[in-house]
Formats: structure tokens, sequence, C-alpha cells
């Protein structure tokens, strides 16, 4: 599958996730759309919490890495529902803001 369907896939499965009110996984969910941009051939495997972050810095600014690292340490060291759907919210924003140019006028 090709590195953009992938990436708007995750980017849609983050924003079903936040709906539900699964917010630490629509965080993951956003990050791992971000991150799929970078992924010209399909993945062997997944990366999952620090390995994920790390790979981030391949296909995002600074400022939405260091974004994702603080959010992903607050998570782990506990946060309020609403702080939780915050960042969740915040994320998924970054990955609509730097998946934009491929996801196109009519992805919802």
């Amino acid at each position: 599958m090709p590195y953009f369907i992938r990436a708007r896939t995750y980017l849609r499965y983050a924003e079903e996730e936040f709906r539900r009110g699964h917010f630490e996984e629509a965080f993951w969910l956003a990050a791992k759309a971000i991150w799929a941009l970078a992924q010209i051939e399909a993945p062997r495997e997944k990366p999952e919490g620090e390995r994920l972050l790390a790979e981030l810095e391949r296909a995002a600014e600074a400022e939405a890495v260091r974004f994702f690292r603080e959010a992903a340490r607050s998570f782990a060291e506990g946060v309020s529902p609403e702080e939780a759907r915050k960042l969740s919210s915040s994320a998924i924003r970054w990955a609509r803001e730097i998946l934009a140019p491929i996801l196109g006028p009519s992805f919802r």
C-alpha cells in the first residue's frame, strides 16, 4: 500500500478513536499517520512508543516532534481525561496539517 494511503488510513483511524473517547489510542494513531509519510515501502513492522517517536523526525518538523515527545511523556505519567482529550486533539491537528498536501479537499 503506498505511503500516502497508509498515512490517510492512520489519520482516519485516529479520528475514529478520538470520537470513541479512546484518546491515547487516537494520539498514537495520529503519530503513525505522520510516521507513514517516511515509509516509501511497506514496513516489516510498525514501531511503537519511543521507536515511533524517533522515526517521526524523518517525517515532521522539530516542533511537531517535540510536541509528540512531550505528549507521550504526559500520557506515560498519567493525565486527566480532559488533558488526554486535548493532547489527542492537538496530535490529530498536527497530523492533518502535515498530511494536508496529500489529503486533498474531499478527505473527511
